[in-house]
């Protein structure tokens, strides 16, 4: 399971992407938003949550355990209680017929991935260039970080639904989301990953986005993620489609009942963020503060 969690949260973790294209919107400081209106019978919640953070960093008030206690459902990006979702997690993580991608480093950054493997999990590149890209940065990214226990919201909200028996479902698939990094040129993601490693790319990026959600300040998010150099040109795959194919998708899961649907903030702001799409599609979208 901690290989599975280390997997996810590298995915999640690029869901902050740069949006220069498009005008910035005006939001209010908020995380947690109301969904009513355009013929709704009851209201349903969103909420941006940041899926790797450190465990003192955690933060959950009443305005969201409200939310979530009236809600019938909860919506993730992906349902992780589904063993098949599982199964389909540790089998797409791999490269496919088991490729060893050791050699396709720059020289330099394999022999410092591979040190730093060793050094932090005893194994090297030898053994664990087998798997994808973005699964060694996951499990690097978990290293980098200045805390030693880390925690995750989707965790949270599927332990809570367990306890009240709360059904959830997944916006998409696994294999949908694994499915995008199979379009980023294999070269590029073993740059990034060993630059994050010889120079600790990302790692300052991160703490400011941090401090920018626990200041629960989307905008300010928002702009960081302009700024920022990482997976630009593929903005469109990692974040404006999948916004765009959700919103159908939450659409029937509201007529239907209460929802709490929780997915990374970097999905929350800009004008092809949920709340416009939302908006857009004749909803009011108004934040609880």
């Amino acid at each position: 399971m901690k290989i599975q969690l280390k997997i996810l949260h590298y995915f999640l973790l690029f869901l902050y992407l740069p949006l220069p294209l498009f005008a910035q919107t005006s939001e209010e400081k908020s995380l947690l938003w109301k969904i009513s209106g355009n013929g709704l019978d009851k209201e349903s919640y969103l909420f941006g949550t940041i899926h790797l953070i450190c465990e003192d960093q955690f933060k959950m008030d009443e305005r969201v355990l409200n939310a979530l206690s009236n809600s019938k459902r909860i919506a993730l990006e992906i349902d992780l209680t589904d063993p098949n979702a599982m199964i389909d997690m540790q089998r797409l993580s791999v490269n496919k017929d088991f490729l060893n991608i050791k050699d396709e480093f720059e020289p330099d950054h394999q022999i410092a991935v591979d040190e730093f493997l060793k050094a932090s999990f005893g194994v090297g590149l030898e053994q664990m260039g087998i798997m994808k890209p973005f699964v060694l940065s996951s499990m690097i990214m978990t290293k980098l970080l200045p805390c030693e226990q880390v925690s995750s919201y989707e965790m949270f909200f599927i332990q809570k639904a367990q306890e009240e028996k709360t059904p959830i479902v997944g916006l998409e698939s696994v294999s949908a989301q694994i499915g995008i990094f199979d379009q980023i040129p294999i070269k590029e993601q073993l740059n990034d990953l060993g630059k994050m490693v010889m120079e600790n790319e990302g790692i300052e990026e991160f703490k400011t986005l941090v401090n920018a959600y626990l200041e629960e300040d989307i905008e300010k998010l928002y702009q960081i993620i302009a700024s920022s150099d990482l997976f630009k040109n593929y903005q469109d795959i990692l974040l404006d489609e999948r916004n765009k194919n959700w919103i159908p998708i939450i659409e029937e899961l509201m007529k239907e009942q209460t929802t709490f649907i929780a997915v990374g903030s970097g999905h929350l702001a800009s004008e092809t963020g949920v709340i416009a799409l939302l908006r857009n599609a004749g909803y009011d979208v108004e934040a609880i503060k």
